[in-house]
């Protein structure tokens, strides 16, 4: 009778103990569910609040966008207009992207008559919206005349250097909490830029003072900054091609200067390029000026693309 009894005890002390489990169990899934819940609330609120913390910049072309994102780093959200390897020339921002500019933290253009155009249309939408015309204080090292300016500046790595300063102090202006942030960015991107100035003078030594002739007069001031000789085109900067006369005068200069290679587009097509570089016996070595979002792949493509053309 005594072993039957603790037989009994047994079980339901068993039983007690699998109840106390399974109820253990169920509470301490509970306890985690919630955890997680929390945890994933957390998470999101963080995501949340970091990204309405962000600044909200939108540029028209990769090298602006570059800049900004390299000094912005994490507290800039960056929107470029004209993607790599874009026709600048021929896009128009729709009328929701005109919008979606207008409700951006500040707006950085070029100027020199390139994207003027569509920072007044984005000033008829928002009138106080900040805008930055990044060549705004250097009409004194611009090449052209007033209302046809040459406007690739940041084929200059100088020049692109003052670029990134007003972009660096567009920016403070915009958000003074995270001055010291850009300002140490800014700092580590112009002895970067600094270094690629040199190498690209060492690079293109062997091709300096050589005349050259490309598609579209997009090159002047890389010629100018790395002692390149005069540059001929085939088209004029308002897209139209050259006539007969200096048709000829190219031929003849092709030829004077053992010119190997015509400077090509990589994006628009040219038959008179084409047919330039087949009469002459050259081929076309095709560049872009912002064919490629990282600036310093940009420069350096652009560099090896003249060595074999001209070397």
């Amino acid at each position: 009778m005594k072993i039957l009894c603790y037989a009994v005890l047994l079980i339901l002390t068993l039983e007690a103990a699998v109840l106390l489990f399974f109820y253990l169990k169920r509470c301490l899934d509970e306890v985690f569910l919630m955890k997680r819940y929390t945890i994933l609330t957390i998470v999101f609120l963080f995501i949340v609040l970091y990204s309405f913390g962000k600044l909200s910049i939108v540029t028209t072309i990769p090298p602006l966008g570059y800049a900004i994102r390299e000094i912005g780093g994490d507290t800039v959200k960056v929107n470029i207009l004209v993607k790599a390897g874009d026709n600048p020339h021929t896009y128009a921002p729709t009328p929701a992207e005109l919008l979606r500019i207008s409700k951006a933290s500040g707006f950085v253009a070029l100027g020199l008559g390139m994207d003027d155009w569509i920072t007044d249309k984005v000033r008829s939408i928002n009138s106080s919206l900040p805008v930055l015309n990044v060549s705004d204080g250097l009409s004194h090292l611009v090449i052209g005349k007033a209302n046809a300016y040459n406007p690739h500046i940041w084929l200059d790595v100088k020049l692109y250097e003052l670029i990134c300063v007003n972009i660096c102090d567009f920016l403070m202006k915009l958000d003074p909490r995270d001055d010291l942030v850009f300002a140490k960015n800014l700092g580590r991107l112009l002895v970067k830029l600094n270094s690629l100035d040199s190498q690209l003078r060492n690079e293109l030594m062997p091709i300096k003072g050589r005349d050259f002739i490309a598609q579209h007069p997009a090159w002047d001031y890389f010629a100018r900054a790395y002692g390149l000789g005069k540059e001929y085109f085939l088209e004029t900067g308002a897209g139209g091609s050259i006539g007969p006369k200096s048709y000829k005068k190219i031929l003849d200069i092709i030829k004077k200067e053992h010119i190997k290679a015509i400077i090509g587009d990589l994006v628009t097509p040219s038959k008179l390029t084409e047919s330039v570089a087949a009469e002459a016996h050259v081929d076309i070595v095709k560049l872009n000026p912002i064919s490629t979002f990282d600036y310093f792949e940009l420069l350096e493509g652009i560099a090896n693309g003249f060595l074999k053309a001209l070397k």
